[in-house]
């Protein structure tokens, strides 16, 4: 078995990796190829050499390694080395449990569906968002988004989440959007601060393509990010495109845990308090 270690470089260095880590995965027979920060070149061979991609961080740096993963289609097997981890299937106290369940191979993978966006000619994928939002604490994003060609939303505010099942746990949850099961193909659309009373979420085919078109903004610029990452400054003017992504990508997960666990356990989703 043959993995390759990815950390957050803002958290740890490789040195804390090598003495902490990876030891307890060669120990128990498996090879690591190498130990790379999140935010390092690959090498094309190493990267198709390995059978996973053991994450060494929380849901950032997972999100990161996601492109690089679905680029190469590896599983990622992830660590929580972070605060909440929603993504990681164990924690930094299970470290040699992860181990032993790889080479036991002992695991369960959950497919998450992608969404993409063409900008500049180039596609990108995204696990959890596009976000379309404005640069300034004032002013609003004059915003037109339209279905198939048709028009769904015209509306002043902050800008929109363009969210993945996966991503409805994150930013999109936060400002108002649904909890969705990962195991449905949806696109689901959540306006940022909508200046009207009758914009709300909503759930789109993976099927339709999104058009996004910023029509004005009253102060400063916008910008679009993809998981987190800027991706293109917005001027007047700009369209942008997304629809479902023909691409997924395999998250681990422990046999005994499930969505909802997680939900649970993560969220305390559901949990009476007394």
């Amino acid at each position: 078995m043959k993995i390759i270690l990815f950390f957050n470089p803002t958290k740890h260095n490789k040195e804390y990796i090598e003495k902490n880590i990876s030891y307890i995965f060669e120990s128990n027979n498996i090879e690591v190829l190498d130990i790379l920060s999140a935010s390092s070149f690959v090498n094309e061979k190493i990267a198709n050499s390995a059978d996973f991609y053991v994450v060494l961080g929380g849901d950032g740096t997972v999100l990161r390694i996601s492109q690089i993963a679905t680029f190469h289609n590896k599983p990622i097997i992830s660590i929580n080395l972070g605060t909440l981890g929603f993504l990681s299937a164990y924690s930094r106290e299970e470290i040699e449990l992860a181990a032993l369940d790889i080479k036991n191979k002992n695991l369960k993978f959950s497919s998450r569906y992608l969404i993409k966006c063409n900008i500049d000619g180039k596609n990108i994928i995204a696990l959890n968002d596009f976000v379309i939002q404005k640069s300034q604490p004032v002013g609003t994003i004059d915003l037109e988004v339209k279905v198939a060609n048709h028009i769904l939303y015209s509306f002043l505010g902050d800008g929109i989440i363009i969210s993945t099942p996966t991503g409805a746990t994150g930013y999109a949850l936060s400002s108002g959007g649904s909890i969705i099961d990962p195991d449905l193909n949806m696109m689901e659309l959540v306006p940022l601060s909508p200046h009207a009373l009758n914009i709300r979420p909503f759930i789109v085919s993976p099927n339709r393509s999104i058009e996004i078109n910023i029509n004005n903004i009253s102060a400063g610029f916008s910008y679009i990010t993809g998981d987190g990452n800027i991706i293109k400054k917005l001027e007047p003017g700009t369209s942008i495109k997304i629809s479902g992504s023909e691409k997924r990508i395999l998250l681990a997960q422990k046999n005994t845990e499930t969505f909802y666990s997680t939900l649970n356990k993560k969220l305390a989703f559901g949990r009476r308090f007394e």
